[in-house]
């Protein structure tokens, strides 16, 4: 199968179809995606494309970068979801490809890790969740890329202010994408240079290296505060304060949020390696790792100082990690290239056995829990997905592989394979628990009426988009004074369980991220005490 198309045509039906999978099967997810496409809308229907907003109040948040081009896809093809989630798949794919024009610059001597490296980059389960989210760590990934293979080329060939000039604006689309976080990725193996420069050291000008760094990030600050400083008079000093101190200092020194231990990440670490954590020909030949290898060090230079110091930072999230993936598919191609070729036979059956096991106990799901009645929901859920993904590893088995992009295909489909099944058939029976759009749409329908609609807590603009509402929903912590001071309104509530209350109290009412989400009447909320609603 994989002689049937070159590499780059490989490369762009895996990303087609993980693509097209994700936006058929699943809607916005709460609260993320559905906040992130709400502001793009907000700034869509106040006409303001400098300022992004939330809930009519400026969102200092994160920059502008994905929202202008959630709202250029709407320019082109009329306000939609499929357009405004495709903006950051074209850029997964985009990273891709920039990997395999590294990974030859850095290996010319080795051409097949030009066919190998997009694979394991583009085949990591983590990578392929969250490619396909609308969320602002796949641009930065692009634009960490653009700047380090700008840095190598620059190092390896004869130095160019277009050169410099090219790494400067990748940082300043990274700022705009996520903020100054892009320095951090992209400083580490700048300043490093002398360590992994591919010839002595001495026929390089280290001052003119230094100031053409400089020169990057002066081009990245202008680009970005050509922006910001607009922005920043617009939005008003609480804003301005915001964009240009708040957000990084505040996550450096004290994080808002997502406080875990130094260690946590090294504890993801072995399901963040999925599938290539199942390959046998990288571990047989770790030992072969050399520091004499001037693109080794050069990789090193990247992940060990950003890794250290995310782990270090209390603030931490699993996508934080994103632009790690196309430097930790470079080590990783690099490492099992060294294989000989007698270790590529059968190289993918450690890995069909992993996902064998799944899909047996896909299989045995609804069986043991009939048996065991764990969940209801549980018995609706078809055996058929689990014996797809058998039939998949049986086929998996049997393929003949002679070569590491061979290996690195194989391992890419049956991941691919495995992530679709699993979303489908997880999707199929839990994705109204993840499903705003009616409740959306109910919450629009109050506001056609002119009624008023709070939101009991911190109302994050989940409704905003699909409900096509301009200023979202007002906050509230206090149901019982909201329903005093406003009683033909209506309350938008999470709770518990419902079983204490009758279903006359709701006007709608389903099932959310284990919770129940309502929306009540003002009238019927009065009716009951305050400790019947369990936040």
């Amino acid at each position: 199968m994989y002689s049937l198309l070159s590499t780059r045509q490989w490369l762009v039906w895996l990303w087609l179809i993980l693509t097209s999978a994700s936006l058929i099967d699943r809607p916005l997810f709460p609260i993320d995606e559905t906040r992130y496409v709400g502001v793009a809308w907000e700034m869509w229907s106040r006409n303001d494309f400098l300022v992004p907003y939330l809930n009519g109040e400026p969102y200092s948040h994160k920059p502008p970068l994905l929202f202008w081009l959630m709202q250029m896809t709407w320019v082109l093809f009329g306000v939609n979801e499929w357009s405004a989630r495709l903006v950051a798949p074209l850029f997964s794919l985009a990273s891709v490809f920039l990997l395999r024009s590294l990974a030859g610059a850095l290996w010319p001597e080795r051409s097949n890790l030009a066919g190998s490296a997009p694979f394991i980059m583009l085949g990591f389960a983590f990578w392929m969740i969250y490619g396909t989210l609308t969320m602002f760590d796949v641009l930065l990934v692009f634009f960490v890329l653009l700047a380090l293979r700008s840095l190598w080329h620059n190092a390896n060939k004869r130095p160019s202010a277009g050169r410099w000039v090219l790494f400067g604006l990748a940082i300043g689309g990274g700022i705009l994408s996520k903020g100054p976080v892009v320095l951090l990725h992209t400083l580490p193996p700048a300043l490093l240079a002398p360590w992994w420069v591919g010839r002595d050291t001495r026929t390089i000008n280290w001052l003119h290296w230094y100031l053409g760094i400089l020169l990057g990030i002066s081009v990245g600050a202008l680009l970005a505060l050509s922006w910001a400083v607009p922005a920043g008079s617009a939005g008003g000093e609480i804003y301005r304060e915001a964009i240009l101190f708040g957000q990084t200092s505040g996550r450096l020194i004290k994080s808002f949020a997502h406080r875990h231990a130094w260690w946590w990440y090294l504890a993801f670490s072995p399901a963040l390696l999925f599938p290539w954590c199942f390959w046998p020909p990288l571990w047989r030949n770790l030992n072969t790792l050399s520091f004499r290898d001037h693109g080794i060090r050069f990789c090193l230079s990247w992940l060990l100082p950003v890794f250290i110091a995310l782990s270090l930072v209390s603030g931490k999230q699993l996508h934080y990690l994103l632009p790690l993936v196309p430097v930790v598919a470079l080590l990783i191609s690099r490492v099992a290239d060294n294989a000989g070729f007698d270790e590529w036979r059968g190289s993918q059956q450690v890995f069909v056995v992993a996902i064998a096991l799944v899909a047996v106990v896909l299989i045995a799901l609804p069986i043991v829990n009939d048996y065991f009645s764990w969940k209801k929901q549980w018995a609706d859920y078809s055996t058929v997905w689990g014996m797809l993904l058998l039939l998949a590893a049986i086929g998996l088995w049997f393929c003949r592989i002679d070569s590491i992009a061979e290996s690195a295909f194989y391992l890419n489909v049956g991941t691919l394979v495995t992530i679709v099944i699993l979303s489908l058939s997880v999707l199929d029976i839990r994705s109204e628990r993840f499903d705003v759009r009616e409740a959306a749409q109910q919450t629009s329908d109050l506001f056609k009426q002119n009624s008023e609609v709070a939101y009991l807590g911190t109302y994050h603009g989940q409704y905003n988009f699909y409900g096509r509402l301009e200023a979202g929903l007002i906050s509230t912590i206090d149901p019982m004074h909201w329903a005093k001071m406003h009683p033909d309104g209506y309350l938008v509530i999470t709770f518990k369980t419902k079983q204490a209350l009758p279903d006359s109290l709701f006007i709608y009412h389903h099932p959310f991220r284990g919770r129940i989400m309502a929306i009540v009447s003002n009238k019927m909320l009065t009716e009951f005490p305050h400790r019947e609603w369990e936040r």
